[in-house]
């Protein structure tokens, strides 16, 4: 394992290389470590991992390597495969949304990747950790940085504005259908605020609680009052939460995210007595419009549940043709451990599987494990180990 050590190329030369492990506990050097980056959104901050600590979904790891110059980074979940046992085998996650690693030059060389990949195999396997999964960034080029290591699928793609582009080609970029919709909310007397003190705090939790069970959302999907203040807490001016608003009573809320020029929406819904109106494109156009005046270089809407093109999707595309494509990485870093906790999981399900769950990674945590085994929430979020992702 190289750890503020050397790394010998052959012949006897000497590069000096470093291999560090942060916490969440070391926020300043993490947020450093993301400076350097040549890009990063709010899902790599040191705050937005603690928070998944705070859910139990795991302890957050910034796994960093330098090399002559060049760095390059990988935010993981680490979680205990048996409850039971939480000094025993692990393995990792990324938290919710687009993760990945994260590099300093736009290019590293080869040489530095695989001196990376050699030394976070070694951290890993150290800390008795059987596989990796990771939802990676679709903004951002980062196979490259795991090539070799596992391998990488397409789910399918998500939909940005481009905010470079001037305010009128943004406009033209919208569907016929989405313009039309914004243009009838605004006539309807929607109104469309940026509420920077976040007064109608408790009205957006209400409603995207409304919108999950209406869609029949997992309970993990039902986040309380309290993870709502935490995420406002821990993101400070990263969060901004819009609302629109019909004579006063909100209609629609969605909060966005502004980190290194890129905007995201995250977590927002609608109110179904005021779905004849169709205020959430208007709410949108507004956060994309504010994107623009806060210096931001994309508004990145995301794609369809689990990647599928579905209706989700469609009124994503409405907002433009730019597309990206999200990939997920999995590596299984002990083959045998693997193997072996594949194998236990059989005998206790007794080889009962539900429909689409044959290609889960790691395929030990599928959902529906019996009590005791993978005790520590291994459905803590819904997809987090397999392919799945949120609206």
């Amino acid at each position: 394992m190289i750890h503020r050590d050397e790394a010998r190329k052959p012949g006897g030369a000497v590069d000096a290389a470093a291999f560090t492990a942060l916490g969440t506990d070391r926020e300043a050097e993490w947020t450093g470590v993301l400076a350097q980056s040549v890009q990063h959104d709010f899902h790599h901050l040191a705050a937005y991992h603690r928070l998944a600590e705070h859910r139990g979904e795991g302890t957050a790891v910034l796994f960093t390597y330098r090399e002559h110059g060049y760095l390059v980074a990988l935010p993981l979940l680490l979680r205990p495969v048996d409850g039971d046992d939480p000094v025993g085998l692990q393995d990792a996650t990324s938290v919710y949304g687009y993760g990945g690693p994260l590099a300093s030059h736009e290019r590293i060389p080869e040489q530095v990747v695989r001196s990376f990949q050699a030394a976070l195999r070694d951290e890993l396997v150290s800390r008795r950790v059987i596989a990796v999964f990771s939802r990676l960034h679709p903004l951002i080029p980062q196979q490259s940085l795991l090539h070799g290591l596992g391998e990488t699928r397409a789910v399918g793609p998500t939909v940005s504005v481009d905010l470079g582009l001037s305010p009128e080609e943004q406009w033209a970029g919208y569907s016929k259908n989405c313009r039309r919709i914004i243009r009838r909310a605004q006539e309807a007397g929607v109104v469309c605020v940026h509420d920077r003190e976040r007064k109608y705090r408790r009205e957006w939790v209400e409603i995207y609680h409304e919108t999950m069970r209406r869609v029949g959302a997992p309970a993990s999907y039902l986040y309380d009052e309290e993870y709502f203040e935490r995420l406002a807490t821990e993101l400070g001016p990263v969060l901004h939460l819009f609302v629109a608003l019909v004579d006063g009573k909100a209609a629609a809320a969605g909060v966005y995210t502004i980190c290194d020029g890129i905007v995201q929406a995250h977590l927002g819904g609608l109110r179904q007595e005021y779905a004849r109106l169709s205020p959430v494109r208007f709410l949108d156009d507004t956060a994309r419009r504010w994107a623009v005046e806060a210096g931001a270089w994309v508004f990145h809407l995301g794609g369809g549940v689990g990647g599928q093109e579905d209706s989700l999707f469609q009124y994503k595309a409405g907002f433009s043709d730019r597309r990206h494509q999200f990939e997920t990485w999995r590596w299984v870093v002990d083959p045998p451990g693997y193997r072996e906790l594949c194998e236990r999981w059989e005998r206790l399900e007794g080889h009962h599987r539900r429909p689409g769950e044959e290609d889960y990674f790691p395929a030990y945590r599928r959902p529906a494990q019996p009590r005791g085994f993978l005790a520590d929430g291994a459905v803590s979020q819904a997809g987090d180990a397999g392919e799945g992702h949120r609206p």
